[in-house]
């Protein structure tokens, strides 16, 4: 990691938390977190130095800069930091082949690898990014409130699954009820083994039924594909991978693969590729590349 790195990743700090931030510089911001490992530990080691409140704005309305992270980033080199103050909003990454969990309120939630969530300025206040989350609700006398691409949920106590990428975010219900508001449009109701799918793209949704579980496998250290496109497919188990993973060529994006594979040995997945599908895997120092034969 080198400094170059810490001012990239300040960069994108302040753009993710600035009120303009659109879901093209979220995408953006997915491809060259996934570009370097280096790229992870800057912009874990801002996501703490903000989480600490170090640079903390003295208004709510002021808004977060670059100067400011990269200020906060050289006191911290000093050893010279202030004492923590509240900030806006906290945002809680984790990095690749890394799980947490958080109790936030009345709501538990279970963070799979390379995802990341917003909390705050207001207590109780999530919102999810990209990434993928099993949560739970319970009954508290103070309502929490979620959001997720611009949707405002709320629902009673149970248990729920939720998947987001830069083309869709789908949203599931094990147990319970959601509510969910969107604009102008009406508001919509999920109920147990329904799903929302909502295309970030077109800004359409519909509600299904489909495989609860499936969302959930990661819990247990599976992968599960059913007629996946490989590019999808490559970018889910390349979370658990321990250097960056490339699809080299475009025209392999839309091949299928089905099978259920293991999370917590994604070589093995990376190299059965090759005898599934008509391509290249080249296990290299810094990444793991696919190429068309």
């Amino acid at each position: 990691m080198t400094p170059d790195h810490v001012e990239q990743a300040a960069d994108w700090q302040a753009r993710l938390f600035s009120e303009n931030c659109s879901d093209q510089d979220r995408a953006r911001f997915d491809i060259w977190l996934r570009e370097n490992a280096a790229h992870h530990r800057a912009y874990d080691l801002v996501s703490q130095i903000w989480q600490s409140g170090s640079f903390a704005p003295a208004r709510r309305s002021a808004p977060l800069s670059r100067r400011a992270v990269l200020g906060a980033f050289a006191l911290c080199a000093a050893g010279a930091v202030a004492a923590p103050r509240t900030a806006d909003a906290q945002s809680v990454r984790t990095g690749r082949n890394q799980t947490r969990r958080l109790v936030i309120g009345a709501v538990t939630v279970q963070m799979d690898a390379c995802s990341a969530l917003i909390c705050g300025p207001e207590r109780y206040k999530l919102d999810f990014g990209q990434g993928r989350f099993a949560f739970s609700l319970r009954p508290e006398q103070e309502a929490v409130r979620l959001g997720c691409c611009a949707w405002r949920i709320s629902g009673e106590q149970g248990d729920y699954a939720l998947d987001v990428t830069p083309d869709r975010m789908t949203l599931a219900v094990i147990s319970g009820g959601l509510r969910l508001h969107h604009g102008n449009a009406a508001a919509a109701r999920l109920g147990p083994g329904q799903f929302m799918v909502f295309d970030r793209r077109t800004l359409q949704a519909r509600v299904t039924e489909g495989r609860v579980g499936d969302l959930l496998a990661w819990r247990e250290g599976r992968a599960i594909f059913h007629e996946t496109p490989l590019d999808q497919a490559v970018a889910e188990m390349a979370r658990y991978s321990d250097r960056p993973v490339a699809l080299l060529s475009p025209s392999l994006a839309h091949l299928r693969l089905s099978g259920v594979f293991h999370t917590h040995d994604p070589e093995r997945f990376f190299n059965a590729l090759t005898h599934l599908l008509p391509l290249r895997v080249l296990v290299e120092r810094d990444r793991i590349a696919i190429v068309k034969l």
